[in-house]
């Protein structure tokens, strides 16, 4: 299928250049399993968008220099979302992924930063996806004037956070993190309270349940506040 321009980018932005499997398999270490991902699950990998401040006319910084949108055409809808982690991983830019499955369409980005100061190698915080919609219902807007900002949004909008009033979407996406494990955490507190056949064992442990619930309302609060 023909991607061309389908975000309605400026078309400076336009690469539309298909990158050929292999070329992953050459500068990165595929092992067989992933290997068995691009084979089975992926048709082609379209370069599609480099967003930068030569083909955006806006501001860069020492950490993001370029935004990369790339199209994946897909075999099946249930493609392995750790394909794209294992590719954003290893690229030396913050990337969109478009997944693409017969004439429906979903974003995909992974929330990263640099893993040290050689700038060689990402850590992937947290991988967010939009619903599946038909191909000519998805978007995406550049909205800021620089591109950490633009990446914000573009992350803002694939996963639903929307737009914050403060604080940036690392912090956004650091809190959520941190609600997530205490939510788990009180679940398993109260699951283990539960069984528990003292009385006296049951109290204190009702104790913690509270001071977890406490600093879980605490934590969503603050999350409130930041968005």
């Amino acid at each position: 299928m023909h991607v061309d321009n389908i975000l309605n980018y400026p078309q400076s932005t336009v690469v539309n250049r298909v990158v050929p499997k292999t070329m992953f398999y050459k500068f990165m270490e595929v092992n067989p399993r992933m290997k068995a991902h691009f084979v089975n699950d992926v048709v082609n990998i379209t370069w599609l968008y480099k967003l930068s401040a030569g083909t955006l006319n806006v501001m860069d910084t020492d950490n993001l220099k370029e935004i990369e949108v790339f199209v994946a055409q897909l075999k099946q809808l249930d493609c392995p979302p750790d394909l794209f982690s294992f590719i954003d991983a290893n690229m030396p830019h913050h990337i969109v992924f478009i997944l693409m499955h017969e004439n429906n369409a979903m974003l995909l980005v992974n929330y990263k930063d640099w893993a040290d100061q050689t700038h060689t190698r990402f850590k992937i915080t947290q991988t967010f996806s939009s619903p599946w919609v038909a191909i000519n219902e998805l978007s995406l807007a550049v909205q800021g004037q620089s591109l950490p900002r633009i990446y914000d949004n573009f992350v803002a909008q694939i996963s639903g956070i929307g737009e914050h009033k403060a604080g940036t979407m690392a912090e956004i996406v650091t809190l959520k993190q941190v609600i997530a494990k205490a939510e788990t955490e009180l679940l398993a507190m109260q699951k283990k309270m539960r069984r528990e056949p003292q009385l006296d064992v049951q109290i204190q442990m009702n104790k913690q349940v509270k001071a977890k619930r406490t600093e879980l309302e605490e934590l969503k609060k603050n999350l409130e506040e930041l968005k």
